[in-house]
């Protein structure tokens, strides 16, 4: 999960620059038409079965991915890419009001601590004091609530299904969809021209898709949707980071406290949950 948080935080930095280019629909397609292509090829080496509830479960996902995939696209068109991860690591607060609803239980000290330390570290990487509420914003946190969905729900569906047909179904629902809003509002599908933009659809659709989505999948195998959220709020740290790289950002003091902050509630929350179990 931890390797995923990286490469995720790279993927703000690719489609910043791609959406200079491209519009949402538009890129969303490609990304994930180019992503199932890449799953398909799989195939010719590994002939997984198909169940039946692997496919339901794998177009619910790939739904929730739309969601995700559009609320985010369409808010980094007007906000920086640095708040858009902010705003995305929010997703850990939507998923413990869902582990709440859904378990109808109260959330222990502890989890509310560590949610608290991320959130708080999340606004110190970002600078957070600089949100306003626009519309960005808004598609945004719409972005996080079904990332929160999205997270938990894969945490049951991945523990009892297959990593490999879940993923694939996920790409194809995104593909599929992005496509039809692709033809049908933009009118027509304009290819990149731009280098850099080709790379980065490139990067998207292979590390941050195939790659990272493939991987979260078998991870939430064997972690609660809750830890991993915990630990994707790691994302921003590496997109503040990425962007420093590739735009020469100056990193400020409160960018580490920040960062030392949100590794201190991954800790607290591994070791207590190793005190649990022993």
């Amino acid at each position: 999960m931890i390797l995923v948080t990286i490469i995720w935080g790279a993927s703000y930095i690719f489609i910043k620059t791609a959406l200079q280019e491209m519009t949402p629909s538009t890129f969303i397609f490609l990304r994930y038409f180019i992503a199932s292509m890449c799953m398909l090829t799989v195939l010719a080496f590994y002939r997984p079965e198909f169940k039946r509830l692997d496919v339901i479960r794998g177009v619910i996902l790939g739904l929730l991915l739309v969601a995700i995939n559009f609320f985010q696209t369409v808010g980094l068109q007007t906000i920086s890419a640095s708040l858009s991860a902010f705003l995305t690591g929010v997703s850990v607060v939507f998923v413990l009001l869902i582990k709440l609803i859904a378990q109808k239980k109260v959330p222990k000290s502890l989890d509310l601590v560590m949610v608290s330390a991320c959130v708080a570290g999340l606004g110190l990487v970002t600078g957070g004091s600089g949100v306003t509420w626009g519309a960005g914003v808004l598609y945004t946190l719409l972005c996080a609530f079904f990332v929160a969905l999205h997270t938990y729900a894969l945490s049951d569906y991945a523990a009892e299904g297959s990593t490999f047909t879940l993923t694939l179904l996920q790409m194809t629902v995104l593909a599929v969809i992005s496509g039809f809003f692709t033809f049908v509002f933009d009118g027509d599908l304009r290819l990149p021209t731009q280098t850099a933009t080709k790379w980065s659809l490139i990067l998207c659709a292979v590390c941050c898709s195939t790659i990272a989505f493939g991987m979260q999948t078998y991870a939430q195998k064997y972690i609660s949707a809750f830890k991993a959220s915990i630990i994707l709020t790691l994302e921003p740290i590496f997109t503040v980071f990425f962007a420093r790289l590739t735009l020469n950002e100056v990193l400020q003091p409160q960018f580490y406290v920040g960062a030392c902050v949100i590794l201190g509630a991954i800790t607290l929350m591994n070791v207590g949950q190793q005190a649990r179990t022993e």
